[in-house]
């Protein structure tokens, strides 16, 4: 039941997040991708509170599909890990809905600890499952992270950081998907 559980609020947290950020840039005519960073929907124009609760809904359901995926498919120390990783990002995402960029030091040390444990709990699960069969779990998990990796090592030329941080979101909400998808798969039972 857990992994199931855990399996619709991992596709559900990434559905709300990626809702709620096309929702609130709707309704702020004035947000530049290039001059403006994505936290900015949070502290100006209509839809703060939107924004803002989103941000905290997605952590939510995050933090219940790292817990899922924890318990039920990740193994040894490393997964453990992985697990306790993505639970301190998923937290974090929603602390950064609770900090608008107004707050000034909490916002930016929730926004770090999304930015580094998120790829760290990606990295950590993709070791644990490329040593596991099938290997294309593990391959996927370590794609996401060169992906996030070369994303945020690219030299924008932009005042704005949007662009980097959707860039950085997609791999992560593409794996989230794909494991979310994976939980849901009921492993098969073999009759002896």
């Amino acid at each position: 039941m857990l992994r199931s559980i855990a399996g619709g609020c991992g596709i559900i947290s990434q559905v709300v997040g990626f809702s709620v950020l096309l929702a609130t840039i709707s309704s702020s005519p004035w947000f530049s991708w290039t001059e403006n960073y994505i936290s900015v929907l949070g502290v100006r124009g209509s839809a703060t509170t939107l924004f803002n609760s989103g941000l905290i809904l997605t952590g939510v359901l995050s933090l219940i599909f790292a817990v899922g995926l924890g318990k039920s498919l990740l193994s040894g120390r490393l997964g453990q890990l992985g697990m306790i990783s993505l639970v301190l990002g998923s937290g974090a995402i929603s602390a950064v809905g609770i900090f608008p960029r107004t707050t000034g030091l909490p916002h930016n040390c929730a926004s770090l600890v999304f930015f580094i444990f998120v790829p760290l709990a990606i990295f950590l699960v993709g070791i644990t499952e490329v040593t596991a069969s099938p290997k294309i779990w593990g391959v996927l998990s370590l794609t996401a992270v060169i992906l996030i990796a070369v994303f945020q090592l690219v030299p924008w030329r932009w005042s704005g950081g949007a662009i980097p941080q959707l860039l950085y979101c997609l791999p992560w909400s593409l794996w989230t998907i794909a494991f979310g998808v994976r939980l849901l798969m009921r492993p098969k039972v073999v009759n002896v």
